[in-house]
Protein backbone atom coordinates (compact mmCIF):
# COMPACT_ATOMS: atom_id res chain seq x y z
CA UNK A 1 0.00 0.00 0.00
CA UNK A 2 1.48 3.49 -1.18
CA UNK A 3 2.08 6.29 1.51
CA UNK A 4 -0.64 8.55 -0.53
CA UNK A 5 -2.91 5.65 -0.33
CA UNK A 6 -2.85 5.17 3.62
CA UNK A 7 -2.80 8.90 4.17
CA UNK A 8 -6.10 9.12 2.18
CA UNK A 9 -7.77 6.69 4.20
CA UNK A 10 -6.83 8.23 7.41
CA UNK A 11 -8.33 11.22 6.50
CA UNK A 12 -11.54 9.55 5.86
CA UNK A 13 -11.40 7.82 9.04
CA UNK A 14 -10.34 11.55 10.95
CA UNK A 15 -14.30 12.19 11.53
CA UNK A 16 -15.54 8.79 12.65
CA UNK A 17 -12.48 8.92 15.44
CA UNK A 18 -14.43 11.90 16.54
CA UNK A 19 -17.77 10.28 16.36
CA UNK A 20 -16.29 7.10 18.51
CA UNK A 21 -14.59 9.53 20.91
CA UNK A 22 -18.02 11.30 20.86
CA UNK A 23 -20.32 8.33 21.45
CA UNK A 24 -17.81 7.22 24.34
CA UNK A 25 -18.40 9.73 26.43
CA UNK A 26 -22.23 10.35 25.64
CA UNK A 27 -22.05 6.24 26.80
CA UNK A 28 -20.13 7.36 30.02
CA UNK A 29 -22.34 10.31 30.79
CA UNK A 30 -25.98 8.24 30.89
CA UNK A 31 -24.03 5.25 32.65
CA UNK A 32 -22.91 8.19 35.63
CA UNK A 33 -26.42 9.62 35.51
CA UNK A 34 -28.06 6.11 36.25
CA UNK A 35 -30.13 6.25 39.47
CA UNK A 36 -28.69 3.04 41.54
CA UNK A 37 -32.35 2.35 43.04
CA UNK A 38 -33.95 -1.04 43.13
CA UNK A 39 -37.31 -2.67 45.15
CA UNK A 40 -36.42 -3.07 48.54
CA UNK A 41 -38.06 -4.07 52.01
CA UNK A 42 -38.32 -0.93 54.13
CA UNK A 43 -38.34 -2.98 57.37
CA UNK A 44 -35.73 -5.33 56.18
CA UNK A 45 -33.71 -3.90 59.45
CA UNK A 46 -36.02 -4.66 61.66
CA UNK A 47 -35.17 -8.46 61.81
CA UNK A 48 -38.70 -9.78 62.20
CA UNK A 49 -39.62 -7.34 65.37
CA UNK A 50 -43.35 -5.87 65.02
CA UNK A 51 -41.97 -3.42 66.63
CA UNK A 52 -38.44 -1.52 67.37
CA UNK A 53 -37.36 2.16 68.23
CA UNK A 54 -33.59 3.26 68.53
CA UNK A 55 -33.94 4.86 71.66
CA UNK A 56 -36.54 4.52 75.03
CA UNK A 57 -39.70 2.90 75.06
CA UNK A 58 -43.17 3.39 77.47
CA UNK A 59 -45.57 0.24 76.76
CA UNK A 60 -48.44 2.01 79.21
CA UNK A 61 -51.56 -0.42 77.33
CA UNK A 62 -52.72 -2.71 76.37
CA UNK A 63 -50.71 -5.20 74.48
CA UNK A 64 -48.68 -5.93 70.84
CA UNK A 65 -49.39 -9.47 69.39
CA UNK A 66 -45.91 -9.78 67.98
CA UNK A 67 -42.42 -8.63 69.00
CA UNK A 68 -40.65 -5.81 70.32
CA UNK A 69 -37.18 -4.15 69.98
CA UNK A 70 -36.20 -1.29 72.09
CA UNK A 71 -33.01 0.27 71.69
CA UNK A 72 -32.97 2.41 75.01
CA UNK A 73 -34.24 1.77 78.19
CA UNK A 74 -37.92 0.12 79.21
CA UNK A 75 -40.38 1.01 81.48
CA UNK A 76 -44.20 -0.26 81.25
CA UNK A 77 -47.45 -0.65 82.79
CA UNK A 78 -49.57 -4.16 82.70
CA UNK A 79 -48.98 -4.95 79.04
CA UNK A 80 -48.53 -7.88 77.00
CA UNK A 81 -45.95 -8.63 74.66
CA UNK A 82 -45.66 -11.46 71.83
CA UNK A 83 -49.93 -12.38 72.16
CA UNK A 84 -49.96 -14.20 68.81
CA UNK A 85 -46.47 -14.90 68.03
CA UNK A 86 -43.27 -14.79 69.61
CA UNK A 87 -41.36 -14.58 66.12
CA UNK A 88 -38.67 -16.91 64.66
CA UNK A 89 -35.82 -14.48 65.76
CA UNK A 90 -33.37 -17.08 67.65
CA UNK A 91 -30.02 -16.39 68.91
CA UNK A 92 -27.84 -19.68 69.41
CA UNK A 93 -27.86 -21.40 71.39
CA UNK A 94 -31.43 -20.54 73.02
CA UNK A 95 -34.18 -23.08 72.11
CA UNK A 96 -37.06 -20.31 71.94
CA UNK A 97 -37.65 -17.23 69.66
CA UNK A 98 -36.50 -13.67 71.38
CA UNK A 99 -39.81 -11.93 71.90
CA UNK A 100 -38.53 -8.69 73.19
CA UNK A 101 -35.19 -6.92 73.23
CA UNK A 102 -34.05 -4.02 75.19
CA UNK A 103 -30.68 -2.47 74.32
CA UNK A 104 -30.63 -0.46 77.51
CA UNK A 105 -32.05 -1.35 80.74
CA UNK A 106 -35.50 -2.17 82.13
CA UNK A 107 -36.51 1.82 84.03
CA UNK A 108 -38.05 0.39 87.30
CA UNK A 109 -38.17 3.44 88.72
CA UNK A 110 -40.49 4.56 85.61
CA UNK A 111 -42.47 2.02 85.58
CA UNK A 112 -45.78 1.52 86.88
CA UNK A 113 -45.72 0.41 91.12
CA UNK A 114 -47.64 -3.32 90.77
CA UNK A 115 -47.47 -3.70 87.12
CA UNK A 116 -46.38 -6.91 85.02
CA UNK A 117 -45.08 -6.69 81.76
CA UNK A 118 -45.89 -10.80 80.46
CA UNK A 119 -43.86 -12.26 77.21
CA UNK A 120 -46.15 -14.77 76.01
CA UNK A 121 -45.62 -17.81 73.70
CA UNK A 122 -42.91 -19.22 75.20
CA UNK A 123 -40.90 -16.39 74.19
CA UNK A 124 -37.56 -15.14 75.44
CA UNK A 125 -36.32 -12.20 76.48
CA UNK A 126 -32.73 -10.06 76.25
CA UNK A 127 -31.67 -7.03 78.10
CA UNK A 128 -28.45 -4.98 77.20
CA UNK A 129 -27.90 -3.50 80.75
CA UNK A 130 -29.03 -5.30 83.94
CA UNK A 131 -28.70 -2.89 86.76
CA UNK A 132 -30.93 -2.11 89.12
CA UNK A 133 -32.97 -5.73 88.51
CA UNK A 134 -32.63 -9.17 89.19
CA UNK A 135 -33.31 -12.25 87.20
CA UNK A 136 -34.47 -15.66 88.91
CA UNK A 137 -35.76 -18.93 87.55
CA UNK A 138 -36.46 -20.29 91.40
CA UNK A 139 -39.49 -18.90 93.41
CA UNK A 140 -38.96 -18.08 97.17
CA UNK A 141 -38.91 -21.57 98.19
CA UNK A 142 -36.44 -22.50 95.95
CA UNK A 143 -38.57 -24.52 93.30
CA UNK A 144 -38.19 -24.21 89.80
CA UNK A 145 -40.25 -21.66 88.14
CA UNK A 146 -40.85 -19.46 84.84
CA UNK A 147 -38.01 -16.74 84.61
CA UNK A 148 -38.81 -13.38 86.46
CA UNK A 149 -36.95 -9.96 85.60
CA UNK A 150 -37.33 -8.03 88.83
CA UNK A 151 -36.51 -4.67 90.71
CA UNK A 152 -35.15 -6.78 93.73
CA UNK A 153 -34.09 -10.08 94.99
CA UNK A 154 -37.80 -11.19 95.72
CA UNK A 155 -39.59 -13.25 93.19
CA UNK A 156 -43.24 -11.56 93.73
CA UNK A 157 -41.22 -8.44 93.82
CA UNK A 158 -43.01 -5.55 91.05
CA UNK A 159 -43.08 -3.96 88.38
CA UNK A 160 -41.77 -6.95 86.97
CA UNK A 161 -41.08 -8.71 83.69
CA UNK A 162 -42.68 -12.40 83.35
CA UNK A 163 -42.15 -14.99 80.84
CA UNK A 164 -44.01 -17.88 80.57
CA UNK A 165 -41.35 -20.43 79.84
CA UNK A 166 -38.13 -20.96 81.97
CA UNK A 167 -35.13 -19.10 79.98
CA UNK A 168 -32.08 -19.78 81.16
CA UNK A 169 -30.51 -16.65 83.64
CA UNK A 170 -27.67 -16.21 81.65
CA UNK A 171 -29.20 -16.00 78.57
CA UNK A 172 -31.08 -12.81 79.53
CA UNK A 173 -28.38 -10.80 79.44
CA UNK A 174 -26.25 -8.41 80.07
CA UNK A 175 -27.07 -8.91 76.12
CA UNK A 176 -28.25 -6.86 72.80
CA UNK A 177 -27.95 -8.66 69.74
CA UNK A 178 -29.22 -6.35 67.74
CA UNK A 179 -27.65 -2.81 66.30
CA UNK A 180 -30.35 -0.28 66.73
CA UNK A 181 -27.93 2.38 65.64
CA UNK A 182 -27.17 0.70 61.78
CA UNK A 183 -30.68 -0.42 61.40
CA UNK A 184 -31.85 3.26 62.13
CA UNK A 185 -29.49 4.43 59.68
CA UNK A 186 -30.73 2.32 57.30
CA UNK A 187 -34.09 3.36 57.89
CA UNK A 188 -33.41 7.04 57.71
CA UNK A 189 -32.08 6.73 54.44
CA UNK A 190 -34.72 4.37 53.19
CA UNK A 191 -37.59 7.58 54.54
CA UNK A 192 -35.53 9.56 52.45
CA UNK A 193 -35.14 8.19 49.44
CA UNK A 194 -39.08 6.72 49.17
CA UNK A 195 -40.02 10.44 49.81
CA UNK A 196 -38.76 11.09 46.29
CA UNK A 197 -41.09 8.55 44.59
CA UNK A 198 -43.34 10.18 41.90
CA UNK A 199 -46.99 10.42 42.79
CA UNK A 200 -48.87 8.35 40.80
CA UNK A 201 -52.08 7.73 42.53
CA UNK A 202 -54.82 10.63 42.28
CA UNK A 203 -57.54 11.39 45.16
CA UNK A 204 -61.16 11.52 44.01
CA UNK A 205 -64.24 12.30 45.82
CA UNK A 206 -67.24 10.00 46.32
CA UNK A 207 -68.39 11.07 43.09
CA UNK A 208 -65.35 10.01 40.66
CA UNK A 209 -64.14 13.15 40.74
CA UNK A 210 -60.40 15.00 41.61
CA UNK A 211 -60.26 15.36 45.23
CA UNK A 212 -59.13 19.69 45.36
CA UNK A 213 -55.68 20.07 47.27
CA UNK A 214 -55.34 21.57 49.63
CA UNK A 215 -57.64 18.89 50.89
CA UNK A 216 -60.75 19.95 52.37
CA UNK A 217 -61.76 18.98 55.95
CA UNK A 218 -63.61 16.27 56.78
CA UNK A 219 -63.35 14.49 52.94
CA UNK A 220 -63.81 11.07 52.02
CA UNK A 221 -61.04 10.46 49.98
CA UNK A 222 -61.25 7.44 47.49
CA UNK A 223 -58.01 5.73 46.13
CA UNK A 224 -57.45 3.74 42.99
CA UNK A 225 -54.71 1.67 42.85
CA UNK A 226 -53.37 0.42 39.39
CA UNK A 227 -52.44 -2.90 39.48
CA UNK A 228 -48.89 -4.58 39.45
CA UNK A 229 -46.67 -1.46 40.74
CA UNK A 230 -45.87 0.52 43.71
CA UNK A 231 -48.98 3.07 44.16
CA UNK A 232 -47.59 6.21 46.16
CA UNK A 233 -49.76 9.14 47.66
CA UNK A 234 -48.07 12.33 48.28
CA UNK A 235 -49.65 14.45 51.39
CA UNK A 236 -48.64 17.14 53.36
CA UNK A 237 -49.32 16.37 57.23
CA UNK A 238 -52.49 19.11 56.85
CA UNK A 239 -54.10 17.52 53.54
CA UNK A 240 -54.15 13.71 55.83
CA UNK A 241 -55.70 15.90 58.97
CA UNK A 242 -58.13 16.89 56.52
CA UNK A 243 -59.51 13.65 55.46
CA UNK A 244 -61.94 11.82 57.54
CA UNK A 245 -62.85 8.32 55.44
CA UNK A 246 -59.76 6.77 53.26
CA UNK A 247 -61.57 4.94 51.30
CA UNK A 248 -60.43 1.87 49.01
CA UNK A 249 -62.02 1.18 45.76
CA UNK A 250 -59.53 -1.15 45.60
CA UNK A 251 -57.32 -3.36 47.79
CA UNK A 252 -53.52 -3.55 47.99
CA UNK A 253 -52.12 -7.02 47.44
CA UNK A 254 -47.97 -7.79 47.66
CA UNK A 255 -47.63 -6.86 44.04
CA UNK A 256 -49.78 -3.87 44.61
CA UNK A 257 -48.44 -1.61 47.36
CA UNK A 258 -49.52 1.34 48.67
CA UNK A 259 -46.85 4.04 49.43
CA UNK A 260 -48.17 6.98 51.59
CA UNK A 261 -45.58 9.65 52.03
CA UNK A 262 -46.46 12.53 54.48
CA UNK A 263 -44.80 15.55 54.25
CA UNK A 264 -45.03 16.95 58.21
CA UNK A 265 -42.53 20.56 57.14
CA UNK A 266 -46.15 22.23 57.09
CA UNK A 267 -46.95 21.26 60.56
CA UNK A 268 -43.22 22.37 62.08
CA UNK A 269 -42.39 18.24 61.81
CA UNK A 270 -44.99 17.89 64.54
CA UNK A 271 -47.54 15.67 63.71
CA UNK A 272 -50.71 15.37 65.90
CA UNK A 273 -52.82 12.91 63.59
CA UNK A 274 -56.67 11.64 64.24
CA UNK A 275 -56.24 8.53 61.97
CA UNK A 276 -58.96 8.68 59.64
CA UNK A 277 -61.39 5.49 59.06
CA UNK A 278 -59.31 3.00 56.41
CA UNK A 279 -63.05 1.85 54.57
CA UNK A 280 -62.84 -1.30 52.55
CA UNK A 281 -59.48 -3.09 54.04
CA UNK A 282 -58.43 -4.60 57.35
CA UNK A 283 -54.94 -6.38 58.87
CA UNK A 284 -54.57 -8.24 55.70
CA UNK A 285 -54.21 -5.42 53.53
CA UNK A 286 -52.54 -3.28 56.06
CA UNK A 287 -49.32 -5.54 55.07
CA UNK A 288 -49.02 -3.70 51.84
CA UNK A 289 -49.72 0.05 53.56
CA UNK A 290 -46.69 1.98 54.47
CA UNK A 291 -47.22 5.51 56.28
CA UNK A 292 -43.82 7.36 55.38
CA UNK A 293 -43.44 10.39 57.61
CA UNK A 294 -39.70 11.01 56.60
CA UNK A 295 -38.86 14.18 58.83
CA UNK A 296 -41.40 13.70 61.49
CA UNK A 297 -39.58 14.60 64.67
CA UNK A 298 -42.88 13.86 66.92
CA UNK A 299 -46.01 12.50 65.61
CA UNK A 300 -49.04 11.57 67.99
CA UNK A 301 -52.43 9.81 67.44
CA UNK A 302 -55.14 10.95 69.07
CA UNK A 303 -57.10 8.68 71.60
CA UNK A 304 -60.09 8.78 68.95
CA UNK A 305 -58.52 7.71 66.16
CA UNK A 306 -59.46 5.15 64.02
CA UNK A 307 -57.66 2.36 63.41
CA UNK A 308 -54.24 2.93 61.76
CA UNK A 309 -54.42 -0.30 58.62
CA UNK A 310 -50.30 -0.10 57.76
CA UNK A 311 -47.01 0.01 58.97
CA UNK A 312 -46.16 3.44 60.49
CA UNK A 313 -42.60 4.50 59.60
CA UNK A 314 -41.40 7.61 61.17
CA UNK A 315 -37.30 6.86 62.29
CA UNK A 316 -36.51 10.35 62.93
CA UNK A 317 -39.98 10.45 65.52
CA UNK A 318 -40.96 10.26 69.00
CA UNK A 319 -44.46 8.29 68.60
CA UNK A 320 -47.23 9.45 71.21
CA UNK A 321 -49.91 6.05 70.50
CA UNK A 322 -52.51 7.23 72.62
CA UNK A 323 -55.53 5.86 70.36
CA UNK A 324 -57.82 3.72 72.34
CA UNK A 325 -58.11 1.82 68.23
CA UNK A 326 -55.32 -0.19 66.78
CA UNK A 327 -52.43 -0.16 64.79
CA UNK A 328 -52.48 -2.78 62.21
CA UNK A 329 -48.26 -3.34 61.05
CA UNK A 330 -45.22 -2.39 61.65
CA UNK A 331 -43.88 0.05 64.34
CA UNK A 332 -40.70 1.85 63.56
CA UNK A 333 -39.60 4.97 65.59
CA UNK A 334 -37.30 7.18 67.40
CA UNK A 335 -39.33 6.60 70.63
CA UNK A 336 -42.38 5.24 71.34
CA UNK A 337 -45.25 5.45 74.16
CA UNK A 338 -48.07 3.10 73.82
CA UNK A 339 -50.87 3.90 75.94
CA UNK A 340 -54.29 2.58 74.34
CA UNK A 341 -55.61 -0.03 72.29
CA UNK A 342 -53.37 -2.76 70.35
CA UNK A 343 -50.79 -3.24 68.13
CA UNK A 344 -51.79 -5.96 65.95
CA UNK A 345 -49.50 -8.70 63.93
CA UNK A 346 -49.05 -7.68 60.13
CA UNK A 347 -45.82 -6.61 59.46
CA UNK A 348 -45.36 -5.19 56.05
CA UNK A 349 -44.80 -8.14 53.71
CA UNK A 350 -43.51 -6.84 50.05
CA UNK A 351 -41.09 -4.72 47.98
CA UNK A 352 -41.66 -1.04 47.02
CA UNK A 353 -40.13 -0.10 43.93
CA UNK A 354 -40.38 3.26 42.83
CA UNK A 355 -38.45 2.96 39.57
CA UNK A 356 -41.24 1.54 37.09
CA UNK A 357 -44.19 2.49 34.82
CA UNK A 358 -47.59 1.68 35.04
CA UNK A 359 -48.52 -1.66 32.99
CA UNK A 360 -49.94 0.78 29.47
CA UNK A 361 -46.49 2.81 30.10
CA UNK A 362 -48.39 5.74 29.98
CA UNK A 363 -49.04 7.86 33.93
CA UNK A 364 -51.55 5.72 36.13
CA UNK A 365 -53.68 8.51 37.11
CA UNK A 366 -57.28 6.75 37.19
CA UNK A 367 -59.80 7.22 34.42
CA UNK A 368 -62.93 5.53 35.74
CA UNK A 369 -64.83 7.23 38.70
CA UNK A 370 -64.74 4.58 41.88
CA UNK A 371 -67.75 3.53 43.66
CA UNK A 372 -67.32 4.30 47.48
CA UNK A 373 -67.76 1.46 49.30
CA UNK A 374 -70.90 1.52 51.83
CA UNK A 375 -68.62 0.23 54.82
CA UNK A 376 -65.52 -1.42 55.55
CA UNK A 377 -64.46 -4.96 57.86
CA UNK A 378 -63.88 -4.79 60.99
CA UNK A 379 -60.35 -4.83 62.21
CA UNK A 380 -59.19 -8.29 62.63
CA UNK A 381 -58.33 -9.00 66.31
CA UNK A 382 -55.68 -12.03 65.34
CA UNK A 383 -53.23 -12.33 62.29
CA UNK A 384 -50.71 -15.16 60.85
CA UNK A 385 -47.70 -15.30 62.58
CA UNK A 386 -44.23 -13.07 61.72
CA UNK A 387 -42.34 -14.30 59.31
CA UNK A 388 -39.54 -16.31 59.87
CA UNK A 389 -36.23 -14.52 60.96
CA UNK A 390 -33.01 -15.13 62.44
CA UNK A 391 -30.31 -12.57 64.18
CA UNK A 392 -28.26 -12.54 60.80
CA UNK A 393 -31.52 -11.59 58.84
CA UNK A 394 -35.19 -12.39 57.74
CA UNK A 395 -34.82 -16.41 55.83
CA UNK A 396 -38.51 -16.56 55.56
CA UNK A 397 -39.48 -13.25 53.84
CA UNK A 398 -38.29 -10.99 51.07
CA UNK A 399 -34.13 -10.46 50.87
CA UNK A 400 -32.44 -7.18 51.81
CA UNK A 401 -31.00 -6.52 49.38
CA UNK A 402 -33.60 -8.21 47.59
CA UNK A 403 -33.18 -10.08 44.45
CA UNK A 404 -35.30 -8.49 41.72
CA UNK A 405 -36.14 -10.46 38.35
CA UNK A 406 -36.82 -8.16 35.83
CA UNK A 407 -38.39 -10.30 33.50
CA UNK A 408 -41.27 -11.13 35.87
CA UNK A 409 -44.47 -9.18 34.92
CA UNK A 410 -45.73 -7.15 35.61
CA UNK A 411 -42.62 -4.91 36.88
CA UNK A 412 -40.30 -3.52 33.99
CA UNK A 413 -36.68 -3.49 33.85
CA UNK A 414 -34.57 -1.22 36.33
CA UNK A 415 -32.01 1.01 35.45
CA UNK A 416 -28.82 -0.81 35.06
CA UNK A 417 -26.61 -0.15 38.11
CA UNK A 418 -24.26 -1.86 39.96
CA UNK A 419 -21.63 -5.30 38.51
CA UNK A 420 -24.53 -5.38 35.46
CA UNK A 421 -23.12 -2.04 34.13
CA UNK A 422 -19.47 -3.46 33.78
CA UNK A 423 -19.98 -4.65 30.41
CA UNK A 424 -21.53 -1.14 29.41
CA UNK A 425 -18.10 0.71 30.80
CA UNK A 426 -16.32 -1.49 28.67
CA UNK A 427 -17.73 -0.83 25.65
CA UNK A 428 -17.64 2.59 26.20
CA UNK A 429 -13.47 2.18 27.20
CA UNK A 430 -13.14 0.39 24.46
CA UNK A 431 -15.11 3.12 22.13
CA UNK A 432 -13.24 5.94 23.95
CA UNK A 433 -9.66 3.86 23.21
CA UNK A 434 -10.33 3.13 19.43
CA UNK A 435 -11.16 6.66 19.01
CA UNK A 436 -8.14 8.26 21.19
CA UNK A 437 -5.61 5.54 19.40
CA UNK A 438 -6.45 6.88 15.84
CA UNK A 439 -6.21 10.20 16.57
CA UNK A 440 -2.45 9.80 17.94
CA UNK A 441 -1.68 7.90 14.80
CA UNK A 442 -3.56 10.72 12.72
CA UNK A 443 -1.05 13.08 14.99
CA UNK A 444 1.71 10.97 14.21
CA UNK A 445 1.16 11.15 10.33
CA UNK A 446 1.28 14.91 10.37
CA UNK A 447 4.56 15.09 11.95
CA UNK A 448 5.52 12.31 9.35
CA UNK A 449 4.46 14.73 6.28
CA UNK A 450 5.64 17.81 8.07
Amino acid sequence: MTLSTLLTRRRALLPLTGVAALTAVALLASISSAQPRQALNPVAGTQGFLVMTEGDAKLLGAENEGTVAVGGNLSFDTYQVALRSAGSFVVPPDANPTALVVGGRVNVAGSIPGSRLQVLQNGYVKIGDLTGTVVRDTDNNGAAVNTRVLPTNDYEASPRIELVTRQPVPSVGPASPLDFATAFAGFRRTATDLATCEQNVVLRTANGDPLPRPVPPGSNAVVTLTPGVTNVLNLTATDLANIAVLTFADQPTADTPLLVNVDTGDVGDVFTWRAPNFAGIGGEQARYILLNFPTATRLTLTPDSATVEGTIYAPHAELVATTQSNIEGNVISQTLTHDGGEIHDFPFSTLLNCVQASPTGSPTTPTASPTSPTSGPTSPTSGPTTPPVSPTGPTGGPTFPPTYDPTRPPHPPLPVTGVAVWPLVGLGSAAAGTGIGLLLLARQRRREES
